[in-house]
């Protein structure tokens, strides 16, 4: 099979001195045909502009500061700066325990905070020295306030411990229709001997009695019955020893029904457990949640039998 004569591309001929040389025809192509040229492509290099890159917008330094002084120890600072990992963080760890919020405070305040992409925060030239005096006055004022309520809190609680600590006070005043106490017998009003045990013999005397809505020291208490009845009580060993306890008496109201005894401290003026030998007395109030009226009061002797009594009518 004869091939088709070609066309024979031109090309210019280099001078020489020689005779021409004729050109080489390319090879045939294995389809019948000529190697087909393509034109040239649309792309071309350098066609297209280099174009910078473009990051957005930058964080603020002014909010990335405000929001790291005045809440960064809930991480606001982070958040803002888009770093949600971290803010949570600091924010569960309360800006680590306050040294995480002071670190990122001093780094956005020296321009070493960045945002989550890297970028630097915009207006930070301009505004660092603004800033740093503006949180150097509130740091000041902060440590001012601080010191101003740790005086504060250590006067309350300073006074409040007072508050626990009654100052002593005299035993109750005498009223105006009690009677003196009388050295007599267990037949008299006021003032009976009351055998205790084998040898051991006491006086005691009412000296005063008062009905009161409130205890002086024991605001706290509240009366089941309307009030307290407190009576000032005199106790003499007379022969032997014996010990002064309240729990010596007892008081009953109008209707027999037997009134609480309350145990007051000393600094109040409470009658105090104490021994007493002979010759020896002691004086002190105790107190009966009781209903209001004439009452009796019981001594009992160190076997709780019934070793005097007195019909009171308070005040």
């Amino acid at each position: 099979m004869s091939q088709p004569p070609y066309p024979q591309p031109q090309y210019p001929q280099p001078p020489h001195s020689g005779p021409a040389v004729p050109p080489v025809p390319p090879a045939p192509s294995p389809f019948g045909g000529p190697y087909p040229t393509s034109p040239q492509g649309e792309y071309q290099p350098g066609a297209y502009p280099q174009v910078p890159y473009d990051d957005g917008p930058r964080k603020s330094f002014l909010a990335t500061w405000l929001l790291s002084l005045l809440l960064g120890t809930f991480g606001a600072d982070r958040f803002y700066l888009g770093k949600t990992g971290s803010a949570v963080a600091k924010l569960l760890t309360a800006g680590g325990l306050g040294i995480w919020a002071i670190v990122d405070l001093v780094m956005t305040l020296t321009g070493n905070t960045r945002d989550i992409h890297g970028g630097p925060l915009e207006g930070y030239p301009e505004n660092k020295k603004k800033a740093w005096i503006i949180t150097a006055v509130v740091w000041l004022v902060g440590a001012v306030t601080g010191a101003v309520l740790a005086i504060a809190s250590i006067a309350v609680v300073s006074a409040a411990v007072e508050g626990f600590n009654v100052p002593a006070q005299a035993p109750l005043p005498a009223s105006q229709a009690a009677q003196a106490p009388s050295p007599g017998t267990s037949t008299e009003a006021n003032s009976s001997v009351v055998t205790m045990s084998e040898g051991n013999t006491v006086r005691v005397g009412v000296l005063d009695s008062i009905y009161t809505a409130e205890i002086p020291g024991m605001s706290y208490l509240e009366p089941k019955n309307g009030g307290f009845l407190a009576v000032q009580v005199s106790w003499e060993t007379v022969s032997g020893t014996s010990f002064a306890t309240p729990s010596n008496f007892s008081v009953f109201d109008a209707d027999g029904k037997e009134g609480e005894l309350i145990y007051l401290d000393k600094e109040i003026g409470g009658l105090q457990t104490d021994e007493v030998g002979a010759g020896d007395s002691r004086q002190g109030v105790i107190a009966f949640d009781v209903k209001e009226g004439p009452v009796t009061v019981v001594v009992t002797n160190d076997y709780g039998d019934q070793a005097s009594r007195f019909t009171v009518t308070p005040q």
